[in-house]
């Protein structure tokens, strides 16, 4: 019933369209033409894109929630080559971590965050309310077994964050002790993270309320056990 009620209303913009594009030829050679064509087309596909672009998003964030990672990747791929098509690429999906030598990983601010976490200036911020949470894809070729995870962070305030740090399947929980680490950043190693083969994401989960005050993460750091500091 949508797609039938959607018909007339594209059917009217392109009549429009092509009434406002033959106006423009009697006035403009090929170059004009073409350009106020394809301005008309830009306006009358851009608002289909954003829809198909939206109900990606919410497809994708409810395959997540259900524990579907490969699938909601696989919706993810298809979002992110609409907002190509659109110009409308967030700053945040723009980084993809590398695995550096000796199979390390570091994540900085090339995720996506929920639950009133953002990007400001480099880092993640807005840690207060339970259920925020980044979340970053991970590279293809992680190799399975143990990482230490390290916090790089910065801090105005001392207090606890209650953090629970997971991949596709497995998952720790720590309450995380901050000092105010103003001459330099603050560093807090959590504990060992199992990973299986090809994990496909890693998220960083506020489990409880945050007290420190303007807590900033910089970064996540997984090392391979034996990899050294």
């Amino acid at each position: 019933m949508s797609l039938l009620l959607q018909r007339p209303r594209l059917g009217t913009a392109l009549g429009v369209g092509v009434i406002l594009i033959v106006a423009v030829a009697r006035s403009q050679g090929l170059d004009g033409l073409k350009k106020s064509y394809e301005e008309e087309v830009a306006k009358t596909v851009l608002p289909l894109r954003q829809g198909y672009r939206k109900a990606l998003l919410t497809l994708e964030q409810s395959l997540a929630a259900k524990g579907d990672y490969a699938g909601a990747r696989q919706v993810q791929e298809a979002r992110r080559t609409v907002e190509h098509q659109i110009g409308d690429v967030p700053t945040a999906v723009r980084t993809n971590p590398v695995l550096e030598t000796g199979g390390r990983l570091k994540l900085t601010t090339g995720g996506e965050g929920t639950g009133g976490l953002r990007e400001e200036n480099g880092a993640w911020t807005g840690w207060q309310a339970a259920g925020g949470a980044v979340r970053w894809w991970l590279p293809a070729g992680m190799a399975g077994g143990g990482y230490a995870l390290e916090l790089v962070y910065r801090s105005t305030g001392s207090g606890s964050l209650p953090l629970t740090v997971r991949e596709d399947f497995h998952g720790l929980t720590r309450v995380v002790k901050v000092d105010a680490a103003v001459a330099a950043d603050g560093r807090v190693r959590l504990g060992v993270l199992r990973m299986r083969p090809g994990a496909s994401m890693l998220e960083v989960k506020l489990a409880g309320t945050g007290t420190p005050l303007d807590f900033r993460l910089l970064e996540v750091h997984l090392i391979p056990e034996g990899g050294g500091a």
